[in-house]
């Protein structure tokens, strides 16, 4: 009988370089969605590859 693949948690807090400081994964989607769904060009947050990848693994969960 196989095993199912173990999900990876993703932590809870994590050092975001682009704002440069300790950030909650809460925090981050929620300022990469908001950046992006409302074209806020000038947020550190716009297009931000690891806003993207904290947001897939947080929608996985």
């Amino acid at each position: 009988m196989s095993r199912p693949a173990a999900k990876k948690k993703i932590a809870e807090v994590f050092n975001c370089k682009f704002l440069n400081s300790d950030v909650n994964v809460v925090n981050c989607v929620d300022g990469y969605v908001n950046a992006n769904s409302l074209n806020v060009k000038h947020s550190p947050c716009f297009k931000c590859s690891i806003g993207l990848k904290v947001r897939m693994q947080f929608a996985a969960q």
